[in-house]
């Protein structure tokens, strides 16, 4: 008899130049599907291409799980997109380019952004922790004020990396998930009546 197999959504989200394309590319087992084009903007200062839908990919945690990674643009002009590529999604990663104070002041209005709009389970991954001048995660946590969502360092370019900083989202989300069960358990409406 053969396990059926379970599909999750999550979503890769954070500034511009954090390592979301990188992320999903190096994490994904299928051949992954980019709205990349030619920055134009002041984002070309900082790189080339540029998301302006999505990056999809698909990651085969073991035979009966399957992650699929919907990347966001990270520019706030796409927030629209924020929403609906979050919609059925179990959690989303959040990445931080730590070696930046621009990537973190649009960090913590896309962080707002979420929270008002989208009510998902939440981590944060710190990228590019190996060059001079990272913060260190509780030096963005504080800065971004996030209360007790977790902060970990993540390599974005680096497989193995990414498949903890999704392992931790996913325990995260089944933790929040099972909580969710059980206040809906202990609340019974025959006590309306």
């Amino acid at each position: 008899m053969t396990e059926s197999k379970q599909i999750v959504k999550l979503v890769i989200t954070g500034p511009v130049n954090a390592g979301k394309t990188t992320m999903v590319q190096n994490l994904s087992d299928s051949q992954v599907a980019a709205t990349d084009v030619a920055a134009t903007d002041s984002v070309s200062q900082l790189k080339a291409m540029t998301t302006v839908g999505l990056d999809f990919g698909i990651l085969k945690i073991d035979d009966t799980l399957e992650m699929h990674l919907f990347g966001t643009p990270g520019q706030s002009r796409f927030n629209f997109m924020w929403k609906i590529l979050s919609k059925g999604a179990i959690g989303a990663i959040f990445l931080v380019d730590s070696t930046c104070d621009e990537s973190m002041l649009e960090m913590k209005k896309m962080f707002l952004y979420f929270s008002e709009h989208v009510d998902l389970p939440v981590v944060v991954g710190a990228t590019k922790q190996d060059l001079p001048g990272a913060k260190t995660p509780d030096e963005i946590a504080a800065f971004l004020e996030l209360g007790d969502t977790m902060v970990i360092p993540v390599d974005a370019r680096d497989k193995e990396s990414g498949k903890m900083l999704t392992l931790t989202l996913l325990g995260n989300a089944l933790v929040e998930a099972q909580a969710d069960e059980d206040y809906d358990d202990d609340y019974d409406t025959e006590d309306l009546f």
